[in-house]
C-alpha cells in the first residue's frame, strides 16, 4: 500500500519570506524556466547577451543578425504585457491555490487592492487558462497533480470546462504552483 506523502503549504509569513520583493521574484522565474542558463525563446540560442543597464534583460544576435532580439524573463509567459509586478502575480497564484474554496476575481480585487474588477478578472482568467490548457505558459513552475489528487478537468463540447469538473483550487497545490 502506498503511502501519502504529507505537501507542506506555505503559509503567508513563508510566502513573504521567499518573494520578498519584485528581484526575488524574478530570480526565482529565470531559475525555474532556465535551469540550465538563459537561453533564446526564438531560437533556442544558448548564452545570449545579456544588456547592461536593464536587469534580466537579454539580447540575441543568432535570431536576427542585424537587428538581434531582445528578450525578458516573462516573454512568452502569462505574465508578458501586463503593468503588475510578477509578486502579485506571484501572490494571486498563491492566494488562489492556497483557499480552500478558491478564490474569484472580487475577492482577489479587495485582498490585492487593484484598482479595477477588470484587473483581477483578467489576472484570474489567465491563471485559469494556464492551469487547464498549457503548464508551461507559467514558465515551467507549475506542475500537474499525481496520485489521487489528479485533476478531472474536462471540456464540454462548447469549449468551457464542465461544471462537474474538479475544482483547480486545492489547496494541496500551491507548493507545487510556487516551486517550493
Amino acid at each position: 500500500m502506498a503511502t501519502k506523502k504529507h505537501i507542506h503549504q506555505l503559509t503567508a509569513a513563508q510566502f513573504d519570506k521567499a518573494f520578498p520583493d519584485e528581484e526575488a521574484c524574478c530570480a526565482y522565474l529565470v531559475g525555474k524556466r532556465w535551469p540550465e542558463g538563459v537561453h533564446c525563446p526564438r531560437c533556442g540560442a544558448a548564452d545570449p547577451g545579456e544588456l547592461k543597464g536593464n536587469p534580466f534583460h537579454w539580447q540575441c544576435y543568432q535570431c536576427a543578425k542585424d537587428t538581434s532580439y531582445r528578450f525578458s524573463h516573462i516573454t512568452g509567459t502569462i505574465f508578458e504585457n501586463t503593468n503588475k509586478p510578477l509578486r502579485d502575480w506571484f501572490k494571486v497564484i498563491y492566494l488562489m491555490l492556497t483557499s480552500k474554496k478558491g478564490m474569484n476575481a472580487l475577492q482577489i480585487r479587495r485582498y490585492m487592492g487593484f484598482g479595477s474588477y477588470k484587473t483581477a478578472w483578467l489576472m484570474c482568467h489567465k491563471i485559469r487558462t494556464a492551469l487547464m490548457q498549457d503548464i508551461e505558459k507559467l514558465g515551467g513552475i507549475v506542475r500537474a497533480k499525481t496520485g489521487e489528487d489528479r485533476w478531472k478537468m474536462q471540456r464540454s463540447e462548447s469549449g468551457w470546462p464542465n461544471r462537474d469538473a474538479a475544482s483547480i483550487h486545492n489547496p494541496k497545490s500551491a507548493e507545487k504552483v510556487m516551486g517550493l
